[in-house]
């Protein structure tokens, strides 16, 4: 029993300590970011490489899960639950946002990668300058697509890819929905010039 109650207090200690630095973070205190930091970032680190199960992927995102923490600390309400949880849920959910970004980029290069030609029955084989202009449009876009920031394809993915709605998309990456639609508005805009440029 009096362990429980130690351990209690102990928590109850650490999340007024993790409260405290979040509203100060919210402030732009610098000193209590680095009290947060030096208290949890092990803790972060671990919950990120449980999902990735990558070191070099782990740091990555555990320092956009910092810059995240700076930017959106006044969005922490004590009356919704414990500090660490809230922490430990930006953790994962970035986590998980890098992994799905992996797999869509990853089906993005198979995609172009092995560029196979589905004829349906009965329709005739491309002819040879046909079959090079497809070539060319597929080198086209691919260099287009390389040729945008990791936010923009990131975005143009989500809605291309995965279905997603603007507005899906703003929640997913926790951004407004006015610089989602930029993005996507942006990005598509690049690839048209780009494309447009390569032809």
């Amino acid at each position: 029993m009096e362990a429980e109650l130690d351990e209690d207090k102990r928590k109850a200690a650490e999340d007024a300590a993790d409260a405290k630095d979040i509203r100060g973070i919210a402030n732009g205190d610098r000193e209590s970011f680095q009290g947060l930091h030096d208290r949890r970032s092990s803790l972060l680190y671990a919950t990120i490489y449980k999902v990735l199960n990558d070191h070099c992927d782990t740091e990555e995102v555990l320092q956009e899960v910092l810059f995240s923490l700076w930017r959106k600390a006044n969005q922490f309400h004590e009356s919704r639950g414990r500090p660490i949880t809230w922490l430990n849920s930006m953790a994962r959910n970035r986590a998980i946002d890098r992994v799905r970004a992996k797999q869509r980029r990853a089906k993005l290069r198979d995609g172009f990668t092995e560029e196979q030609e589905v004829n349906p029955v009965g329709a005739t084989s491309p002819t040879g300058s046909q079959a090079a202009t497809r070539r060319d449009n597929c080198r086209a876009v691919r260099t287009a697509i390389l040729e945008l920031t990791d936010v923009q394809r990131e975005a143009i993915e989500m809605a291309y890819f995965d279905g997603m709605t603007q507005k899906e998309i703003a929640e997913q990456l926790g951004e407004p929905l006015g610089t989602v639609k930029a993005r996507i508005r942006r990005g598509l805009a690049k690839l048209k010039t780009t494309v447009d440029s390569e032809e």
